[in-house]
């Protein structure tokens, strides 16, 4: 089978399904407006400098800039003679695959495209709608971003709940953690405001005054940076806290390898699944994560970790400690989340569940 993308080369998640496809032994592109290596795919990269004279960041902002572009993906599609193309984001890849005609076509919706875009603009609504009503299959992260695609059809077409699945022989537990010692909460997430990382380093704050023996990870990095880093200055917490620069996802496992409890503190819900937390799950670490969005589907409160109320340190600190005060609790949850990512977000699991839809829609 030849499958083309039309979605973001370097993002991980785009990357994993192309490679999965390619391993398959389908033929498989990508058409993209960001250029990335990816292991067995050709990889068509859209420079926006070849065909629009405004700046890039401009066109790309602009919907109205992708129409310049439908002729050009047509002329691709044709070349590539693809038996389904798959669009990943409900809004710009969506467009040019809707604007294309091709078919069969699967869109896959991931958050902010169907939560944050439709709200804030209301003319990006009636674009939505009309990618989705153009598609043959449509896909969404989580039952919470499920709920809210299905606002935007009204012909009754079904949306598919496949997760961003995790490879469990990558992200396994570490043979080397001890019970006893300093504590390493951490996480892992681009510093951005969505992700509400301060509320973490506010709660560390109540932890060390509390007494507890702990420090802080922070994988990532984002446009908050320095001011993050100025509130641990504030706190006087710069000696217990450490920032890494983001990291390739297959060297993710190494920072997670390093965390005791690892804590999602999100205020957003556009927050719809939250990979990373799955991902420390899998590596056997309770999580604490906040009641919001996505994030309630893969923490089970007081089996795999814990949920709190977003922005609010003091509910953080709270669990924070008590897992802290209990390594016996702390290795039953992080137990719990291998066993519950591994009855429903392990890699192959999911890729199966994908699979399906494009054997079905390619058969019709």
């Amino acid at each position: 089978m030849k499958i083309c993308y039309l979605a973001d080369a370097g993002s991980v998640h785009v990357q994993k399904w192309a490679r999965h496809f390619a391993e398959r032994g389908n033929e498989v592109h990508v058409i993209s407006f960001r250029n990335a290596d990816i292991a067995g795919t050709e990889v068509h990269f859209l420079n926006p400098h070849g065909l629009i004279s405004i700046s890039p960041v401009a066109s790309l902002m602009s919907k109205a800039g992708y129409l310049l572009w439908t002729g050009k993906i047509k002329r691709l599609l044709k070349k590539i003679n693809s038996d389904i193309i798959h669009a990943h984001w409900a809004t710009s890849y969506g467009l040019l695959a809707a604007l294309s005609g091709f078919h069969p076509f699967i869109l896959s919706t991931w958050g902010s495209d169907i939560l944050t875009s439709p709200e804030r603009y209301p003319f990006m609504k009636k674009i939505v709608e009309f990618n989705l009503k153009k598609a043959d299959a449509v896909t969404a992260t989580s039952k919470m971003l499920a709920s809210a695609t299905g606002e935007f059809i009204y012909d009754g077409k079904p949306v598919h709940i496949i997760s961003f699945g995790v490879d469990m022989d990558l992200f396994s537990p570490s043979n080397e953690k001890s019970s006893g010692g300093n504590i390493c909460i951490g996480i892992v997430k681009a510093l951005e405001e969505k992700y509400g990382i301060e509320y973490l380093i506010r709660a560390l704050r109540i932890v060390v005054e509390r007494g507890y023996d702990s420090n802080l990870l922070i994988v990532g990095d984002g446009s908050l940076r320095k001011k993050l880093e100025k509130l641990t200055e504030t706190l006087n917490l710069a000696n217990s806290v450490r920032f890494i620069d983001k990291v390739d996802n297959n060297v993710v496992v190494e920072y997670l390898h390093m965390i005791d409890i690892f804590v999602v503190p999100s205020i957003s819900s556009s927050e719809t699944f939250g990979v990373a937390a799955v991902e420390a799950s899998s590596c056997g670490i309770p999580v604490i994560a906040s009641n919001i969005g996505g994030l309630p589907e893969v923490v089970v409160d007081g089996e795999t970790g814990y949920l709190v109320p977003s922005r609010n340190e003091t509910a953080i600190a709270e669990r924070i400690i008590k897992l802290i005060e209990e390594p016996e609790l702390r290795r039953k949850l992080g137990a719990n989340g291998r066993k519950f990512v591994r009855e429903n977000y392990e890699w192959n699991l999911c890729a199966l569940k994908m699979e399906k839809i494009y054997e079905s829609i390619f058969a019709n």
